[in-house]
């Protein structure tokens, strides 16, 4: 490894990427919001279509300025000159799709542009080896096909809008001349503490969700509801950066090392989207279980709270075997991970919206010291034996 891969490996999140996540604040309140009035398996999969494009312009603007952003200044004010487009996307989502379509698709198009702009500046100076051909498809030509969806009526534009997506997806597959520059030399620690920031937006809505909640229905059931959803959040926090992002930060590592691209294409593009959707899923059903804490939660809801914890572990699992991670230790951690909480709030049913909750607090808690206990085990495995002479 060179000394300027090293110090890209080191590299720190500017000032400029944490201002633009606001906008994303915004994105996940809006969603989170939605799914609270209405916690339907039709919204959850509106929800998660919806959000996949903002996700993907949010991953790819942060891989961008990963590779470049400390060599040229002017991308601080490119990344705040995108914040536009998802900020169109969110009022889009919140007024309605099939009303507000033509104001989606053109808040797509407004961040591809100035993507094309960030992948431009290192073309003009000569500081790249990625062929212009690229950018141009893959910014420039998506954005054409955005723009063309904008006249075009529901539901056919949805179509359009996948087509523009699976596009840009099967264009990053294609790595000729492309591999080299962006997987070897794309810093890990950077990526893992911007999307570390993103889970922490998401995380912050429960909890704004929570305390919110009770503000407009101070009951005793209603702080019980709030407490057990601090816990939720901060058990789920726990088990993401504390026994998450360092293994997965030494996986991709090694990873990179290898030159195993799709693996670092999929732990840092792909899979944390499934994080960020069971994690809002989370938050909705925290902000149901506050509102409604003395009554039995519906089974929407209550859906939600278990869908949510469950792709929560089961993203980290295929992460995990990605990276190449014992299977048994996996499973080991994901099989209760997904049952536990499910089974806390399917057979809570009958029971006030905060037991649920409290339940499934306490079910992440049995999670927690199961973490515990396997890291123990693994620790012991894997250390040297001591040999007496």
């Amino acid at each position: 490894m060179t000394l300027d891969q090293t110090l890209s490996s080191r590299r720190a999140v500017d000032w400029y990427e944490l201002f633009f996540d606001l906008v994303f604040v915004v994105v996940i309140a809006i969603s989170a919001h939605n799914l609270e009035h209405s916690p339907s398996l039709i919204s959850v999969v509106l929800f998660a279509l919806l959000l996949f494009p903002l996700w993907w312009a949010w991953v790819n603007l942060m891989l961008t300025n990963n590779l470049y952003g400390q060599n040229y200044p002017a991308f601080g004010a490119l990344m705040i000159a995108a914040m536009p487009g998802p900020a169109a996307m969110a009022i889009a989502i919140s007024g309605g799709i099939e009303s507000n379509g033509w104001l989606y698709a053109l808040g797509a198009v407004w961040i591809r542009l100035v993507l094309l702009v960030m992948w431009l500046v290192p073309q003009v100076k000569r500081t790249t080896s990625v062929p212009l051909w690229r950018p141009l498809a893959y910014n420039l030509g998506t954005a054409l096909v955005w723009l063309i969806s904008i006249p075009v009526p529901a539901p056919y534009r949805y179509t359009i809008w996948v087509l523009a997506v699976v596009a840009e997806m099967v264009l990053l597959a294609v790595r000729s001349g492309f591999a080299s520059e962006v997987y070897e030399l794309a810093s890990v620690s950077h990526s893992l503490e911007r999307v570390g920031l993103f889970v922490v937006i998401v995380i912050g809505e429960a909890v704004y969700l929570a305390v919110t909640g009770l503000a407009d229905h101070p009951t005793g059931g209603g702080a019980g509801a709030a407490l057990a959803g601090f816990v939720v959040c901060a058990l789920l926090a726990r088990a993401f950066f504390r026994w998450g992002v360092p293994g997965t930060e030494a996986g991709l590592a090694a990873a990179q090392r290898a030159r195993s691209y799709s693996a670092l294409r999929d732990v840092i593009m792909y899979l944390p989207f499934l994080l960020i959707v069971g994690l809002t899923l989370v938050a909705a059903s925290v902000g149901v279980a506050v509102t409604e804490a003395g009554a039995p939660l519906e089974t929407g809801a209550r859906g939600l709270l278990a869908a949510g914890v469950a792709v929560f572990y089961l993203a980290n699992a295929i992460v995990g075997l990605r990276l190449g991670r014992r299977l048994s230790r996996i499973v080991a951690l994901v099989v209760p991970g997904v049952l536990l909480p499910a089974l806390a709030s399917w057979l809570s049913g009958g029971l006030d919206g905060w037991v649920t909750l409290a339940l499934v607090a306490g079910s992440l808690v049995v999670l927690d010291l199961l973490s515990k206990v396997l890291g123990f085990k693994s620790a012991r495995e894997s250390a040297p034996s001591q040999v007496t002479v």
